[in-house]
């Protein structure tokens, strides 16, 4: 895919995300779906709308499908749907948690099931070569990643910021290995992440609700697991995806550490992330994302140099 076509699809997915997320923002108002200030977690000033998530999934639904139908590349849609539609069953399910508040063992059970629907579908590791193991640690991944990313919607900008950073590095690394479906997919999830940021960022007018947050955890998840170059030994795909999710993985590694060493239960909400960490020292919303965001450009950094010893 040519640099041309590359940035004809970046801002196409943000412009098609720009659209539905303003859309989003008056049908949440219409409808009273909004996200109500509490003074204990929710300290915005008026209560904010909650749509953005399924605005996301629309957007980037819509933007890769045509991408791909314009460019010429309708071959690959099954493809493409393989890494979708996991993704807006995961979307789905935040959804009824935004509504219901589902319980945490039902709600493991349930993203356990997503990571079982993306194996079931051809997204899969292939890590050790023994089937069921490979299974276990697909379902994992999506697990860890889905929260991981949940968890990171906790300061405006923050989750969809970090989606942006690493399918960046996901992107990059693409182009290295002439893996053209992820590239045009992680450049759209890039183009949909910006085109979010511009509602979302500090202070916020939308957020992505748990249906965004799942959405865009389990497309990350499903990238990472797609971006297995050829010719690159297991453990170096590993080793990439491990640092391009480096940022979910260590806050939510954090959180649940903390929590348990505490007698908290890990699903409990709470001040306690990275971020209200580095905001209790005296940042911003915005320098704490900004400064989180440094970090995971250095794992991003080093994920790409490691590809590009690795590339033919």
């Amino acid at each position: 895919m040519t640099w041309f076509l590359s940035g004809a699809v970046f801002i196409g997915s943000a412009l098609t995300s720009v659209v539905a997320v303003a859309i989003s923002i008056r049908v949440a108002r219409r409808w009273r779906f909004l996200d109500y200030p509490d003074q204990v977690r929710k300290n915005q000033s008026e209560p904010v709308p909650k749509l953005g998530g399924i605005a996301v999934a629309i957007a980037f639904s819509l933007a890769a499908t045509f991408a791909l139908i314009i460019i010429g590349k309708t071959a690959d849609l099954g493809l493409a749907w393989v890494v979708i539609l996991p993704s807006l069953a995961a979307a789905l399910v935040g959804y009824w948690d935004d509504l219901r508040a589902i319980d945490p063992a039902p709600r493991l059970l349930l993203q356990a099931g997503i990571g079982a629907l993306a194996w079931g579908l051809g997204t899969r590791t292939e890590v050790t070569g023994v089937t069921w193991v490979d299974l276990l640690i697909t379902v994992l991944w999506f697990m860890v990643i889905i929260n991981g990313v949940n968890l990171l919607d906790n300061s405006d900008g923050l989750a969809a910021a970090t989606v942006l950073v690493s399918s960046l590095g996901a992107a990059v690394i693409a182009v290295l290995f002439g893996q053209e479906l992820v590239l045009l997919l992680a450049i759209s999830l890039v183009g949909v992440c910006l085109g979010y940021l511009r509602y979302n960022w500090f202070p916020a007018r939308v957020y992505l609700g748990d249906s965004g947050a799942y959405f865009l955890g389990t497309l990350l998840a499903s990238l990472l697991v797609g971006l297995r170059p050829t010719a690159v030994p297991p453990i170096v795909g590993v080793a990439l995806a491990l640092l391009l999710a480096a940022l979910p993985i260590l806050d939510t590694t954090y959180v649940v550490v903390r929590r348990l060493n505490a007698g908290i239960h890990p699903f409990t909400a709470g001040r306690d992330h990275l971020a209200h960490r580095l905001q209790d020292k005296g940042r911003t919303v915005a320098g704490s994302v900004l400064t989180l965001q440094a970090g995971l450009f250095v794992t991003t950094a080093v994920a790409i140099g490691l590809a590009a010893a690795q590339a033919p």
